[in-house]
């Protein structure tokens, strides 16, 4: 019997060892543009790192692998997306802006075809937008509630499945932060100050598309 060529052996070995990682996700950033009546009013997306560079790390049950997932970039780019779809003017410097926009991410959650049974990636994220006014005055806290899935057909990897699951995520918060948004008369009571609109939402916030974390 002929030995098996070291060379051969070695990427073997690398490609079990690349098998036993963890599945790593880059949630893609691809946001359609809204379809918005721009307000009058200048605003600013303040997003510290603890935002921009968000990552959720989870190892799940055996047999199931670790997962680190990138969610802070392109949360910062469809939040961008949406402020400059609603607003005359838009920029990322909150000194002028007459409304700024502070986002955090207060939980993530994921579920994978192996997990739930069924034939579909998941994912569950939690933000909380502040917004705020120039002088710094908080004018309201909105909780969004996003929710996204993928079916895991004709897919390349697991990565690419979370990875859609997470985007279309992303695509339901900015459709409720649009909600938020599209009610000008609210916006405008809460510029002027104390007393003429509650600071919060009144209406809860969306249950995450059905969805139930698991």
């Amino acid at each position: 019997m002929n030995p098996i060529p070291k060379r051969l052996l070695s990427g073997l070995a690398a490609l079990l060892l690349a098998g036993c990682g963890p599945n790593r996700v880059e949630t893609p950033s691809r946001f359609p543009k809204p379809v918005m009546q721009p307000m009058a009013y200048s605003a600013a997306l303040d997003a510290d790192s603890a935002f921009s560079r968000y990552v959720h790390q989870e190892k799940l049950p055996p047999p199931g692998k670790a997962w680190t997932l990138s969610i802070g970039p392109a949360s910062v780019d469809w939040m961008k997306n949406l402020l400059a779809a609603a607003f005359a003017s838009f920029g990322s410097s909150g000194g002028t802006a007459d409304l700024v926009f502070r986002p955090s991410i207060d939980s993530v959650q994921f579920s994978t075809p192996a997990q739930s049974r069924t034939e579909f990636y998941e994912a569950w994220i939690k933000y909380t937008v502040a917004v705020f006014d120039r002088g710094g005055r908080k004018l309201a806290d909105w909780p969004i509630a996003a929710y996204g899935k993928r079916r895991d057909k004709s897919l390349a990897s697991a990565e690419e499945g979370m990875g859609e699951a997470l985007n279309k995520a992303m695509r339901d918060g900015a459709a409720g932060l649009a909600l938020e948004l599209r009610d000008r008369a609210r916006i405008a009571a809460l510029l002027r100050g104390p007393g003429a609109a509650p600071a919060s939402s009144s209406k809860p916030p969306p249950a995450a598309g059905g969805n139930r974390a698991p």
